[in-house]
């Protein structure tokens, strides 16, 4: 059976496709790639690319353009054949993003919301303005977590037991993901929502996700008259009255909630931060799930 690309890898790709328009404008001198990738630590990389970044070369004291010049596939080539080391990815994506002074909004938005996704944080100020009120800005490129490179890998295995084990829902998580990267940030939410939602149904006979969720992390409460107490209402009442009992019961219920009250029919609209919060709790709560060997 055909088998597509995983969602981070569709993720990344995009991200390098914009990447390179840019990684052209700042390599448009010869030598100029030659800098970025030794600053970067690939010089190992340098005479593999030298032919796809020389822009050109010189015939006396004319430059005739160099028809092997291609930094945009070059870049993307780049990217493919280091991501598997996050570290040397992020310095090369780091040294871009220092020598660019402008890219276009439209793009910048995309690309903040992808490199969010996979664990980075682009951010820019203006430094300079022209007489023609056009703004030249400084770009910068941070890990957003101390986590983030294990974080990555941890998905991409989360992400395979999915695969293997809850197919039907896949979707949902792939959705979540890209509708975070175009913006749709409510849309992220109710995908987290119902994604969280169709896993811990499984657990429950009659499809009660809540039920569920008391059956996945085997928690139980007993009343003063030695009673379980299977429902939202009743766990949450002794738990207001005693302070205790079923820690992660409450943590996965109140987050399923918070994310009905910022979907579809909620109360209020998600703000991107929100957005990428529930999605990487979402991906927590399964990945605690898999790690507990809970439906996996």
């Amino acid at each position: 059976m055909f088998q597509m690309d995983s969602q981070e890898q569709i993720v990344l790709s995009k991200t390098y496709d914009i990447i390179g328009k840019y990684f052209r404008r700042i390599t448009s001198e010869v030598g100029d790639y030659e800098r970025i990738l030794r600053c970067a630590g690939l010089s190992a990389l340098v005479d593999e690319y030298r032919s796809e970044l020389t822009p050109y070369y010189m015939n006396g004291q004319w430059k005739n353009d160099h028809l092997g010049y291609n930094p945009v596939n070059a870049c993307f080539s780049i990217c493919m054949a280091i991501e598997s080391n996050k570290q040397a990815l992020g310095s090369f994506l780091k040294e871009i993003f220092d020598r660019t002074r402008e890219i276009d909004e439209s793009d910048y938005s995309v690309l903040k919301n992808y490199l969010e996704v996979i664990g980075y944080e682009l951010t820019k100020e203006v430094v300079e303005r022209d007489e023609y009120s056009y703004d030249s800005h400084k770009y910068a490129l941070t890990v957003s977590s101390a986590g983030a490179m294990e974080r990555q890998g941890e998905k991409s295995f989360l992400l395979q037991a999915l695969q293997q084990s809850h197919l039907d829902i896949v979707p949902l998580y792939l959705e979540a993901i890209s509708n975070y990267g175009n913006s749709e940030f409510k849309s992220c939410v109710d995908n987290s929502r119902s994604l969280l939602e169709g896993f811990f149904k499984k657990f429950d006979t009659n499809q009660d996700y809540a039920k569920g969720i008391l059956a996945a992390t085997g928690e139980s409460v007993i009343d003063n008259s030695n009673t379980p107490l299977t429902s939202i209402k009743r766990i949450f009442t002794h738990w207001i009255e005693n302070r205790k009992g079923a820690n992660r019961y409450r943590l996965f219920v109140t987050m399923y909630s918070a994310m009905s009250g910022l979907g579809t029919h909620g109360e209020e609209l998600p703000t991107k931060e929100d957005a990428l919060m529930f999605l990487r709790m979402t991906e927590d709560i399964l990945m605690w799930c898999m790690q507990h060997g809970v439906g996996f």
